[in-house]
């Protein structure tokens, strides 16, 4: 029995035998192959363009207390003009005042009284003079301002009237609202819900309309009502919030004439990157310009952007931002 047991066993020690054998001083065959640890790096290319065609309104408070902010609208209106003018950008540019009293108001396009002129577009010889005198509107306007109502009158009631030809379907339409005092417009002719969604559904797309208010803002602003209604309209529509009472004119027309034109100072970037790594460079008609981060540049983390300081890209200029995308994202 005893040698019947050994027999088996020395059996099962031969088929459980082990394929191979390992040799602690035998050489490991092949390479290590750790993780790639390195930060990768992106380039995102971004062409700067324009809209090809853009109608703009002006929508001017004419009350008795607007005598300062016309004069400071028509002498900083070549800062808004620079981005038009000899760009081939087909624009049209009118004002109406918020005055809902006068016939001769009431949202129609008022002329110039030198040339008769109430709509501006590439043909106008001079349209800087001629804006100057058509946004000269006074100051007898009524003292119920009413600019939502002349925006909808101007856009609806008029448009095929005085306004003819003004509005067009494939354009860009810029609305903005120049006023120390909040909108009085009530329910007269739409709510403010209602000219919202008459904005919204404009045009193909709501990219394609802006608003844009120049008025009292919340907190201290002495000569001014805060404008709650515009303010909600700009919310809603997208475009500039300004106050009126920033002497800063010259830098609010450049920012809303180059927000009409379509050109950009900001630039969203495809992949959130390391901060410290991002890299800009703008080459135009074959030159290449590079700009320094924190001096002419900056990158905002919240929008994932880079932001121009002062610098606007020309048209069809190509920017370039380089940088270390962040790990873990």
């Amino acid at each position: 029995m005893r040698l019947v047991g050994l027999a088996a066993s020395l059996l099962m020690f031969v088929a459980c035998k082990p394929e191979y054998t390992w040799d602690p001083n035998t050489s490991v065959i092949g390479q290590p192959n750790p993780p790639d640890l390195s930060t990768p790096v992106k380039l995102d290319r971004i062409v700067q363009t324009t809209v090809p065609a853009v109608d703009v309104l002006w929508v001017v408070d004419n009350s008795c207390s607007m005598d300062e902010e016309q004069t400071a609208l028509a002498a900083n209106f070549p800062k808004f003009m620079q981005f038009f003018m000899d760009s081939g950008l087909d624009y049209h540019v009118g004002v109406v005042s918020t005055d809902m009293d006068d016939f001769d108001h009431k949202g129609k396009l008022q002329p110039d009284p030198w040339s008769g002129v109430r709509i501006i577009d590439p043909s106008v010889a001079e349209p800087i003079p001629v804006f100057q005198r058509m946004a000269d509107l006074g100051t007898w306007g009524a003292a119920d301002e009413k600019g939502r109502a002349a925006a909808w009158s101007a856009l609806v009631t008029q448009r095929d009237l005085a306004n003819a030809g003004f509005l067009r379907e494939d354009a860009f339409l810029s609305i903005v609202v120049i006023s120390d005092e909040d909108d009085y417009s009530g329910n007269s002719p739409v709510t403010l819900p209602n000219f919202i969604n008459f904005l919204t559904d404009l045009k193909p797309s709501s990219d394609m309309v802006s608003f844009s208010s120049i008025v009292g803002p919340p907190g201290n602003c002495p000569t001014a009502e805060l404008g709650s209604e515009y303010l909600a309209v700009s919310d809603a529509i997208g475009g500039i919030e300004w106050s009126i009472c920033d002497s800063n004119w010259d830098q609010v027309l450049q920012e809303l004439g180059m927000q009409a034109a379509g050109l950009r100072r900001e630039f969203f970037l495809s992949e959130v990157p390391v901060a410290d790594s991002v890299a800009v460079w703008v080459v135009d008609n074959g030159t290449r310009n590079d700009f320094v981060n924190g001096l002419d540049f900056s990158y905002d983390r919240s929008r994932n952007s880079v932001l121009f300081s002062s610098y606007i890209p020309n048209p069809l200029s190509e920017v370039f931002i380089e940088y270390q995308v962040l790990a873990g994202l």
